[in-house]
């Protein structure tokens, strides 16, 4: 058998059930082996590497609905559309949990030595957000304007009265702490980031926001003396919190508040999509319902998940990664079935998905993409190359029809 593996191409190496089974739950007994093999033969080690990348790259659950590709059809795509192609869109391989079939799905064209990885990218759909034209950052005021954030500029944010608030430095707005100035009565600004754009916020106590595509935060201009210090999120982000025992900070959203005094975590709450919970990545935070007592929190610890479900909170181990690396521009699936990554595709590119091919919604993937410059039709090309699907695009709406 060894001598067979010697003259296998990475076709034969994905077809090879000892070979799966290493990739998907390797052993002593099979690492041993495969150890022995590459030391014998250095010249397969390259092969090897690429097949097992191909395995790796997305799986699907056994009891999922069979909308697939035979394992042979899926290769002769591969090989169709990336031979004499180089093209790397930065996919990071995850661990997969046990219980998946190897190479039902792939979710990456790969072409090294003529095959490369060329990546797919992330979520979006079905919401009550029409796209009109360029989508811009926006900036209300207390004083009723309201300011278009250009990330370009470098330049400071004033008030019609000529009061100054705090400075833009591109991509970054930073409000100014002159607590000692503050009256004693709370003046709010709201920072709009619409779908295919993030933001980042630095209020005037240094806590730091990472706004999500899709996002609205209301916030004051200064926090006030022995006041707690409240923001009101409607959908994600990412939050830094200046440690502050005397005024806890509270993130209030329309069905769970967060409530924490310095810490890392994030916080998902979108309200046409009714989903609200709040992950932990360092730090303690207590989580209530906005009608409960704020004294008795539901509290969490890095690493856990709360989850507002049906008006109860609900505690859970998570991966903390997946939750947070949107803040550095990456695209995370853990698991995650078409209908959710179709939300995220369409906050993050600023479509409109509309899919009629309902069979593909329970599908769940698991991969990571990092590259920036990947848009959606690449992302789609990608799927129905090994889920058939036909879509149409006009304009930014896009529908997703079954294969003829």
């Amino acid at each position: 058998m060894v001598m067979e593996y010697q003259h296998y191409n990475e076709e034969d190496f994905i077809r090879d059930d000892y070979f799966l089974q290493w990739v998907r739950e390797p052993d002593e007994d099979s690492n041993s082996f495969w150890k022995e093999f590459q030391e014998k033969y250095p010249e397969q080690r390259a092969v090897m590497d690429r097949a097992r990348e191909m395995v790796l790259l997305l799986t699907i659950r056994k009891n999922e609905p069979k909308v697939r590709m035979a394992k042979g059809r899926i290769w002769d795509t591969i090989q169709e559309q990336t031979v004499g192609t180089e093209v790397q869109h930065g996919v990071r391989r995850l661990k997969k949990d046990t219980g998946f079939l190897p190479l039902y799905m792939v979710s990456g064209l790969i072409v090294v030595m003529g095959l490369a990885i060329l990546g797919m990218y992330t979520f979006g759909v079905f919401t009550d957000h029409k796209v009109a034209g360029p989508p811009q950052i926006t900036l209300q005021l207390q004083d009723g304007s309201q300011q278009v954030i250009d990330e370009s500029d470098t330049r400071t944010i004033t008030t019609k009265e000529g009061q100054t608030l705090g400075n833009q430095d591109k991509h970054i707005l930073k409000y100014n702490n002159t607590q000692q100035d503050a009256t004693n009565e709370l003046a709010y600004n709201e920072l709009k980031v619409p779908y295919g754009k993030n933001f980042e916020l630095v209020l005037s106590d240094s806590s730091h926001i990472y706004l999500n595509a899709g996002s609205t935060l209301r916030f004051p201009v200064q926090f006030l003396a022995d006041q707690p210090r409240n923001v009101y999120l409607d959908g994600e982000a990412y939050f830094v919190v200046a440690s502050d025992k005397e005024r806890p900070f509270t993130v209030v959203t329309d069905k769970m508040n967060t409530r924490v005094y310095g810490t890392r975590f994030n916080v998902t709450s979108y309200r046409n999509e009714g989903n609200t919970y709040t992950v932990l990545e360092e730090g303690s935070v207590g989580v209530y319902p906005p009608e409960a007592d704020e004294s008795a929190p539901v509290k969490i610890v890095p690493g856990q998940r709360a989850v507002m479900e049906n008006g109860n909170i609900a505690v859970e181990e998570v991966r903390v990664e997946k939750y947070v690396a949107w803040t550095r521009g990456e695209l995370y699936f853990k698991n995650d079935p078409f209908q959710l990554i179709l939300k995220k595709l369409e906050r993050h590119f600023n479509v409109e998905i509309e899919n009629r091919y309902p069979e593909l919604d329970p599908l769940e993937f698991t991969a990571t993409f990092k590259d920036k410059t990947v848009n959606v039709g690449e992302v789609l090309d990608i799927y129905r190359k090994h889920t058939p699907f036909n879509y149409v695009r006009e304009g930014n709406t896009i529908t997703i029809t079954p294969p003829h």
